[in-house]
């Protein structure tokens, strides 16, 4: 599963981060796989402290917690943790999408299409994951309220999550596309009635995705393992 790190362009510990983090959303590692410090340093080649420092980022974003007897695993957000995250973004993302699309131009229009274009044309999940996280990168950047736009990104990694779980099924992929195109749409149009409203039923059908994809028990395949103090 490791690829040696050749091309060390970047510092060691924000490679070995964003692989884990990519195998995350990828889902080729699934909630309850062991991470084991040593083995990923043996397979990078690389030495253990950047992996240590990987997966103290990985364990901060809440995407992996400590696990008997050495390691960790990967987690996976409670259907009461996620219902409340989307209770948060189903309040929030509306408005802030709705007064991004206040300051669209042709050039920015331009730039979100040729996302949501990506988001089209990908024929995987984890493209299709890489072109959904750059068009809800796009926006986010743009929201002018600082507040706003922090309280959404305390949410980032759970969102991707989630990303993950409902981009993993054709029909994920399908409403997806369907989704952004509208949101795309909206914003070409700077429509913010359309806006809000495009918004509110993205993030009811991603909601509704992975209430299916938990329903038939596509988040967690490997045993739940032994947790500290337990």
């Amino acid at each position: 599963m490791y690829v040696p790190l050749r091309d060390r362009t970047q510092p060691l510990a924000q490679m070995v981060y964003q692989g884990l983090l990519q195998d995350i959303a990828a889902r080729r590692r699934l909630a309850g796989e062991r991470l084991v410090e040593a083995e990923i340093a043996r397979a990078l080649d690389v030495s253990r402290t950047p992996v240590r420092e990987a997966l103290n980022r990985l364990e901060n974003d809440g995407l992996i917690e400590s696990a008997k007897p050495t390691g960790y695993v990967v987690t996976c957000p409670s259907m009461d943790d996620v219902r409340d995250i989307f209770e948060i973004r189903r309040a929030l993302e509306p408005v802030a999408f709705a007064s991004v699309v206040r300051d669209a131009t042709p050039e920015l229009a331009a730039d979100l299409t040729r996302r949501q274009e990506a988001i089209e044309q990908a024929e995987t999940p984890a493209a299709s994951a890489q072109a959904n996280s750059a068009f809800r990168t796009f926006w986010l950047d743009r929201i002018r309220n600082q507040r706003l736009r922090d309280t959404l990104l305390r949410f980032h990694m759970q969102v991707h999550l989630v990303r993950a779980a409902t981009l993993h099924s054709e029909a994920g992929r399908t409403a997806a596309k369907a989704g952004t195109r509208r949101l795309a749409q909206a914003y070409c149009d700077r429509d913010e009635i359309a806006a809000h409203a495009a918004m509110q039923d993205f993030v009811d059908a991603a909601l509704s995705f992975f209430e299916q994809a938990e329903a038939e028990g596509a988040l967690q395949t490997h045993p739940a393992p032994e947790r500290r103090g337990q």
